[in-house]
């Protein structure tokens, strides 16, 4: 009898563990997948800026095509 008791006290154990590592692995699944489906979701950009007037936009200021002090006046639009 007490052989009985201990294979089933064994195998419930192993079906225990196995129902935790279950539960746990398909936690942990949907957690993944939500955090994927979040990063595709659509999100609203933000306007394009206006642009400057008269002015060089920075970084593309035409640096080394002409001698020091003879760089070409901005045009500026009326309008």
């Amino acid at each position: 009898m007490k052989i009985i008791i201990r294979v089933t006290t064994a195998f419930l154990a192993v079906v225990s563990t196995a129902g935790f590592i279950a539960v746990l692995s398909t936690v942990g699944l949907l957690t993944v997948l939500s955090a994927a489906a979040a990063a595709d979701l659509p999100r609203k950009e933000p306007p394009p800026p206006a642009p400057s007037v008269g002015k060089a936009p920075i970084g593309k200021y035409p640096v080394g095509k002409y001698p020091v002090g003879k760089y070409p006046q901005p045009v500026v639009t009326k309008g």
